[in-house]
């Protein structure tokens, strides 16, 4: 389905959506809901005020916020039984239209995320996978041993692996297990927990600074194994905005990500520091007139990587901000 479609098929399908919303306790019609402090439950709201809107694409498709929708009630439904709150599930998938409702369909099925990838070496996925305590996995590449598969929806294939203890406590706030930050793989004492609020309260300061909305076009860079890439693609997805997926040329090469924002007309860009001195570079020459917003995040910020960008007249209409702690322009 395309926004495009029938707008009768639309109102029928954002009507199905409104059954499901009831089932999980969440009401789009009405104001604000008990249970917002949930990333699946916000998503759902977005999706039922947003159903024919783009939600994500990259270079191979697109999806609304309506298929991403179904895609995560399916993952959830298959998950029934077999995770939920306490739990967490591994989620292996390569960064695409359809990666989002993965995510989704892990927490809505009530567990935690542990977000790997096939690049991520079999030995560190294993360490994370124990610690986590991970029975469950969603892939959308090669499983590994022991993983067994039981379902498939889409291109996700849901596996099931060895039982075993974890090594740290997942409550039912948790949203993602990662590593302790600095933590050295293999090595590292356990891993720690990143909880829904933590995700929402970036979200919640950064959306209303930015006026985001709707019209918003965002680009997703950063792996989801990254904090950075566990918040980025919840400002455009609660906010009804459409989220645009750097496949692996263009988060490997700075030239072809600034391509990608000038050829989707990107508005709001998240970045590191270093890999934005990396992408100023590479744009000078170029121009970026639809950048609203530069958010930088997770290191220390030199003041020359900014003035560098700001000489460059590379998007002029765009304000650089340091979001890391409290939101300040630069």
């Amino acid at each position: 389905m395309h926004a495009s479609g029938d707008h009768q098929e639309l109102d029928r399908l954002s009507a199905d959506l409104a059954g499901v919303l009831g089932r999980i306790g969440l009401d789009p019609a009405a104001g604000r809901s008990e249970r917002r402090e949930r990333i699946d439950t916000r998503f759902a709201a977005a999706a039922a005020r947003h159903a024919g809107r783009v939600a994500a694409q990259d270079g191979e498709g697109a999806s609304t916020y309506l298929e991403l929708d179904w895609l995560a009630d399916d993952i959830a439904r298959r998950l029934s039984g077999r995770a939920g709150p306490g739990a967490a599930v591994a989620v292996r998938v390569r960064r695409s239209h359809v990666s989002a409702a993965a995510v989704v369909g892990v927490m809505r099925a009530g567990a935690a995320v542990l977000p790997l990838e096939s690049g991520h070496r079999a030995g560190l996925q294993e360490f994370m996978m124990r610690e986590a305590g991970v029975e469950m996995v969603v892939s959308d590449g090669v499983l590994l041993r022991d993983e067994v598969p039981v379902a498939k929806t889409g291109r996700f294939v849901i596996a099931v692996r060895p039982r075993v203890r974890a090594g740290c406590e997942i409550g039912p706030g948790a949203a993602f297990v990662a590593l302790p930050a600095g933590g050295e793989p293999g090595r590292a004492a356990g891993v720690r927990v990143v909880s829904h609020l933590d995700v929402l309260a970036w979200v919640d300061a950064v959306v209303p600074l930015l006026e985001a909305g709707p019209y918003d076009v965002w680009a997703s860079f950063h792996s989801m194994s990254l904090e950075v890439g566990m918040r980025e693609p919840w400002g455009p997805l609660l906010s009804g905005g459409r989220m645009v997926v750097a496949g692996r040329e263009a988060a490997g090469d700075a030239g072809a990500f600034v391509r990608l924002l000038a050829g989707h007309g990107v508005t709001v860009l998240t970045q590191l520091p270093s890999a934005f001195a990396r992408l100023t570079q590479a744009a000078l020459g170029s121009t970026l007139p639809s950048l609203r917003h530069v958010l930088l995040v997770g290191e220390p910020v030199e003041g020359g990587v900014v003035a560098r960008w700001r000489e460059s007249g590379i998007a002029p209409a765009a304000v650089v901000r340091d979001v890391s702690g409290s939101p300040a322009v630069l």
